[in-house]
């Protein structure tokens, strides 16, 4: 498997993952009017038209039968984690459900070890417990928020999501030693549209005008962090870049305050502040 030991896969994680915060901002919108079988239809339709476009573009000719088998265990992974979330985000806020979402760098550290043979730092172990620490944080800030009810099954789905994105990151990692970046890109997107096709024709609802313009701004914008965070985990080890994902929490923050008009708190203004604070040895040029 390749490996860059310069910034480049950092910044291309991070470029992902700020992405996919503003994919996440969009499809709670999504998420708020809509059944959730009908959500994640219409997030991975949208998402299967952009990246078959650029496949298309790009490669031009069909994947190998081959390809297409070795992209079903990450289209499970990746089907289940966007149900997971696109559920949480119909029950919690959206700080709320990246917040728990970051639990994934522990999963991603652990799975790496076991699957992919990665040595676990002990300085990798250290940040990611940093950045566990700063959700816990946020975490307490809202158990102490009176004007908020505990969702339960919300708070289990997020947690659920984390776990099925890093393992889906775990294999993007491992096929990437096979399949070209387009395909670990374009293969698992159209595998969920085809399986969430029928689920979402039985729930359909009609679709405001103005939704088919930010499913549209979906599909590019979930096309393009799939390509940052393809090529990137392709590059680099998976327990470096994992604490990058803590970065989506301050997106997560910031676009919650623009759109939903969902104000951080003391509490997650300090957590996000630890978790830039455990992201930062990530950006260190690693030895070759």
């Amino acid at each position: 498997m390749r490996t860059d030991a310069s910034l480049k896969p950092v910044l291309a994680a991070a470029l992902g993952v700020a992405l996919f915060s503003l994919l996440d901002a969009m499809m709670k919108l999504i998420a708020s009017a809509y059944p959730l079988a009908q959500t994640t239809g219409l997030r991975y339709a949208a998402g299967a038209a952009a990246a078959i476009v650029y496949y298309a573009l790009t490669v031009g000719r069909p994947p190998s039968w081959a390809a297409v088998i070795r992209s079903l265990p990450r289209a499970a992974c990746i089907l289940l984690a966007g149900t997971c979330f696109f559920f949480a985000l119909s029950r919690l806020p959206l700080i709320d459900a990246i917040a728990l979402s970051f639990l994934s760098p522990l999963f991603l550290g652990l799975f790496s070890w076991a699957l992919l043979g990665e040595k676990l730092r002990i300085s990798t172990i250290g940040a990611m417990l940093v950045g566990l620490a700063g959700v816990f944080v946020i975490a307490q800030g809202h158990r102490l928020d009176e004007n908020k009810a505990f969702e339960m099954l919300g708070f289990l789905a997020a947690i659920a999501t984390a776990g099925f994105y890093a393992l889906s990151m775990v294999l993007t990692r491992k096929q990437g030693a096979t399949d070209p970046v387009p395909t670990l890109v374009m293969l698992p997107v159209t595998i969920g549209a085809l399986v969430t096709a029928g689920p979402m024709a039985m729930a359909w609802q009609p679709v405001a005008h103005w939704h088919w313009l930010v499913l549209a701004a979906v599909g590019v914008t979930g096309t393009t962090a799939h390509l940052c965070i393809s090529w990137a985990y392709t590059n680099s080890r998976v327990g470096r870049l994992g604490l990058l994902e803590y970065t989506g929490l301050v997106w997560g923050a910031i676009l919650g305050y623009l759109i939903f008009r969902e104000s951080p708190s003391a509490f997650t203004l300090a957590g996000s502040a630890i978790i830039v604070a455990a992201c930062l040895p990530a950006f260190r040029k690693e030895p070759a």
